[in-house]
This record gives structure tokens, sequence and C-alpha cells, in this order.
């Protein structure tokens, strides 16, 4: 089953389970209505606390949303790294390898609909700090899979080439307009079916041809 991107394990405060009411809140409210148009009142209303607490854990709306971003991107790329592992462990073949990280991540994003609306959707709406954050995960995404790509070229260097930057830039564009496209479509929970096509293209990116 795929795990939650955000919970209250990833928080130490004492009062976590209201700060993750609230990032999920903001999340639902987004994907009934968008950012631009969700309200402070909004989030306090679907998280079930007052406007007071909102700000006492958020500085504002943004800050929420930089939040949440930050903590569903780190949760995604721990999934990916975890299933990475295990299929290395499991000695399974280098295609088979890329098709495990692809159908862990795009299942984990899956299982989260509103948090992956507001990961792909409403980020590019909520103004510099929001884009600036959305460029440095996309870059954390470039460095995962050239690092895959090496360490894949190391183990199997008759058929695993590592991969210029711009490439794996050129190749994360894509796959992450595939998904956008499936969840504007309202087919977030449908993620996962796009698993072959995405593993495709990395199958593509890495292979020597």
């Amino acid at each position: 089953m795929a795990a939650a991107l955000v919970s209250p394990e990833d928080l130490t405060e004492d009062d976590a389970n209201r700060r993750v009411r609230i990032l999920l809140a903001l999340a639902t409210c987004m994907a009934e209505k968008g950012y631009r148009a969700t309200t402070v009142s909004d989030i306090a209303r679907e998280g079930r606390v007052s406007k007071t607490v909102v700000y006492a854990h958020f500085r504002d709306k943004e800050h929420c949303l930089l939040e949440l971003y930050t903590r569903a991107t780190d949760k995604v790329l721990a999934t990916v790294r975890a299933a990475q592992d295990r299929a290395a462990d499991e000695g399974l073949a280098w295609r088979d390898r890329l098709r495990s990280a692809v159908r862990a991540y795009l299942e984990v994003l899956a299982a989260n609909p509103e948090v992956a609306w507001a990961a792909l959707v409403e980020v590019q709406a909520a103004g510099r700090h929001a884009l600036t954050l959305r460029r440095q995960v996309i870059d954390r995404y470039v460095e995962l899979i050239r690092g895959v790509a090496a360490e894949m070229a190391e183990r199997f260097p008759d058929e695993v080439r590592a991969v210029d930057r711009a490439l794996v830039v050129a190749a994360v564009g894509g796959l992450n307009e595939l998904m956008l496209a499936r969840v504007e479509r309202g087919e977030a929970g449908s993620l996962a079916e796009d698993t072959d096509v995405a593993t495709e293209v990395l199958v593509g990116l890495v292979a020597r041809r």
C-alpha cells in the first residue's frame, strides 16, 4: 500500500496532528477551488481549527503550500529510493529496477490525489517562492535519475550508459507533462496506469544503443 505523502510521523511538534490537518486542508481546498481562491478561513474551516491556530503554524497561505510541497516531495523521493534499493537487493534486471521505481513513484501520487494536484498544478500558481522551490524539486529528481543511471552503468556497462544532465531534464519535463495531463483530467488516482510509458521513457534514456 502506498504511503501517505504527509503524515504526523513527519513532524516532531507536540501538535503534529493539527499541523498535518492544516496541510491536508490546504490540499483539499486547492483541489476544490484552486490556490488563488483559497483563503486562510477556508483552510481553517476544512482543517477544523481556528484561523489563530493556522497562523500559529504558518505565516500565511504560501508558507503552508511550500511546506506541503516540500514534505510531499521528500516522501516521494524516499519512496522511490526505497523501491530502487529493494529491486537491487532482489537482483532484478535493470529494466525491472527502473520499472519498480517508476511504479512506486506513480502509486504514491495516485494514493494522495489532492496532494498530487497541489504538487503538479497549484504550485505553479503560487508565486516566485513556489516556482523557485519547484525548480529545486525538479533538480532533485534529475539528480536522482542521473545517480541511478550512473550506478546502473557501473553494474551493467554493456547495456546502460551514464546520461548528460540536459537529457535528463528533458525527460523529467516530459514525464511531468504526462502526469500533469492525467491529473488535470481528474484521473490522479489512475496515475499508475502510466507506469509502462514512463518506464519506456527512462529505458530509452539510459539504454546503450
